[in-house]
């Protein structure tokens, strides 16, 4: 029952409209369809985010190598990059979500209006 009405509160959109004030800057970005500026940008929002959401590709942490191969096997699937527009993103995703880089934490999320209480 339970598992029930969470589906269908995420079916009807109980997610927020927009960051919250506790979320980090780049996940505030994230949360505002912006991805940090430079040589990449374009090519990720035109070719990467035909098929895949900027949060599932940003909640990567790879290594330069790993992204390489990464964009390397979404050309095999299909990704439309010429070789110099691979190196172009490899280097945009290897500068922006390195290995290092923290976690993304979920933005919070109020339950819906008319909700059970959690306990």
């Amino acid at each position: 029952m339970i598992a029930g009405l969470l589906a269908a509160a995420l079916v009807l959109g109980a997610a927020p409209s927009g960051p919250t004030a506790e979320a980090p800057p780049r996940e505030a970005a994230l949360a505002d369809d912006a991805l940090p500026d430079g040589p990449g940008r374009a090519l990720l929002r035109e070719r990467c985010l035909v098929c895949h959401s900027a949060e599932y590709v940003t909640q990567q942490r790879l290594t330069a190598g790993q992204w390489q191969k990464t964009v390397e096997k979404m050309r095999k699937f299909g990704a439309n990059l010429a070789d110099d527009e691979a190196k172009v993103l490899t280097d945009y995703l290897a500068r922006g979500w390195p290995v290092g880089l923290p976690d993304q934490a979920p933005a919070p999320v109020k339950p819906p209006t008319g909700s059970a209480p959690l306990r």
